[in-house]
C-alpha cells in the first residue's frame, strides 16, 4: 500500500465499501492489465477498499492466489470477458466464473512461501543496487567539485 487516507463513515466515498481482512486479495477489476492487485497484510479491520476492487478471500495461501492472478495467461482471461476499451473492467460475478487449477492446500502453502521470499529477496537487492548507485553518485560528485 502507497497510501491511505483516514475518512468518518460519515464522510466516506460510498465506493469504499470493502473491509479488508488480513490475508484478503484486493483484484483490481477496472483496467486489470496494470495488475495493481493488493494482499492485505495488516491486522487491522479499520481498513476499507474501494469496489474497484474485487475482494478475494483464499482458503489456504493468499500469497500463492496473489501469483496466479498476476500471470499474463489470467489476465488475458479477465480480459476476454470484460466490457468497454478505454477502461476495460471486469464485474466481480465475471470474475467469479473464471477458473484456475490449484493444488493442495499445504502445496499452495508451500508455493506462497517461495514466493513472499522471492519477492522479499528482490525488494532487498533492489534497495542495496539503490544505496550502491547513491553511494557512486556521492562519490562522483565529489570527484568532480571544484576544489577550493
Amino acid at each position: 500500500m502507497i497510501s491511505h487516507r483516514t475518512e468518518t463513515k460519515v464522510n466516506a466515498p460510498s465506493r469504499a465499501q470493502r473491509v479488508a481482512k488480513i490475508g484478503d486479495v484486493f483484484y483490481q477489476t477496472v483496467r486489470p492489465y496494470q495488475k495493481n492487485n493488493y494482499l492485505f497484510k495488516m491486522d487491522s479491520n479499520e481498513y476499507v477498499f474501494s469496489t474497484g476492487y474485487t475482494q478475494l478471500r483464499p482458503k489456504y495461501s493468499p500469497e500463492f492466489l496473489l501469483v496466479r492472478i498476476q500471470e499474463n495467461t489470467f489476465v488475458r482471461r479477465v480480459l476476454d470477458r470484460s466490457t468497454g476499451t478505454s477502461y476495460p473492467a471486469i464485474n466481480s460475478n465475471d470474475l467469479a466464473k473464471i477458473e484456475i487449477n490449484v493444488p493442495d492446500g499445504t502445496e499452495q502453502l508451500n508455493i506462497g512461501h517461495l514466493f513472499l521470499a522471492l519477492d522479499n529477496l528482490i525488494t532487498v537487492n533492489q534497495r542495496l543496487i539503490l544505496n550502491m548507485l547513491i553511494v557512486l553518485f556521492n562519490y562522483l560528485y565529489a570527484l568532480k567539485k571544484p576544489s577550493e
